[in-house]
């Protein structure tokens, strides 16, 4: 058994889940090993995950000269609060996880879909019921990444969805990563071992509508690794501490311990009410991991193994 497919063996969630595993080190080729009732081509969902990928497409839209990390919300949408859109990146703009407003909607204990249906403008309307925070202080928020990826979308005259591939996950040359049209999901599982369906992400896409393998994933985190020429600069500036704080150093969608705690590892994770996942890097050291599953358990510790 390989090291990795023990890692895999060992963090496998009960059946009927299962779960993929990717690493890959420089000058070695990329590894995968699964482990349960799960292939390794398998698509699953990859939640939070897509955070950092608006995180780059923030970092590319700055060096088109689009928006600027200053630039606020309300320069986009008229009406709205004066929220800087790096501080919607780092998860410090003062934002709760999701408005209030929209879990009167939907039912405060509803997992099956919640953001499903879910519009540009119905995201706005919650938004002017928050109650905002003071800023600076990382708080994780769904609606913040939110609002960032449809404010990108905005300035560019496209769709989030139609951004993400064209200036992020195409440039970068990462395959098996979908923001439309991917292939069927393998089926999701909550954590009674019940099968669910996938979720739909109406507005908040920006925030968690990747699909995607293991493979895919792996290719995210090598590509940000040594980025083509094209993409050297947005994935710098995504992969810089843009805040500081005791446990995170938020960089652009991407989140990383402060210096000393651990390695330098650039790292997301994602979970919908059925899937689990998690994408890591280590410059320094030159090794990226991913970790996927169709359960409710959290894949991290597999992945941060795999990084070791």
């Amino acid at each position: 058994m390989s090291a990795l497919a023990a890692i895999a063996a060992q963090h496998a969630p009960r059946p009927p889940a299962g779960i993929v595993v990717a690493r890959a080190a420089a000058g070695e080729p990329p590894d995968v090993a699964c482990a349960g009732p799960v292939e390794a081509g398998a698509v699953f969902e990859l939640g939070s995950v897509t955070k950092a990928v608006t995180g780059l497409l923030l970092a590319d839209a700055v060096g088109r000269g689009e928006v600027a990390l200053e630039t606020t919300l309300d320069a986009v949408f008229a009406g709205a609060p004066a929220l800087a859109l790096v501080d919607l990146a780092t998860h410090t703009a003062g934002l709760p996880r999701v408005p209030l407003a929209l879990l009167r909607r939907v039912g405060f204990t509803n997992l099956t879909d919640p953001y499903a249906r879910t519009t540009v403008d119905e995201l706005l309307s919650d938004l002017g019921r928050v109650r905002l925070r003071r800023p600076g202080r990382h708080r994780y928020s769904n609606v913040g990444a939110a609002l960032l990826g449809q404010a990108l979308a905005a300035r560019a005259g496209a769709p989030y969805e139609e951004l993400v591939h064209a200036r992020v996950l195409g440039p970068l040359g990462v395959t098996e990563v979908w923001a439309r049209d991917a292939p069927p999901v393998v089926q999701p599982h909550d954590r009674r071992g019940r099968p669910v369906p996938p979720w739909e992400l109406g507005a908040y896409a920006p925030a968690g509508c990747l699909r995607g393998t293991a493979r895919g994933l792996l290719s995210l985190a090598t590509a940000c690794l040594a980025p083509p020429a094209e993409m050297a600069d947005a994935v710098a500036l995504a992969l810089r501490p843009h805040a500081r704080g005791r446990l995170l150093e938020p960089g652009l969608g991407w989140l990383r311990a402060p210096a000393g705690r651990e390695h330098k590892m650039w790292w997301h994770n994602g979970g919908t009410h059925g899937c689990r996942s998690f994408v890591g890097l280590v410059p320094e050291t030159g090794v990226a991991a991913a970790a996927v599953t169709n359960g409710s358990r959290s894949v991290d510790a597999a992945g941060r193994v795999a990084l070791v």
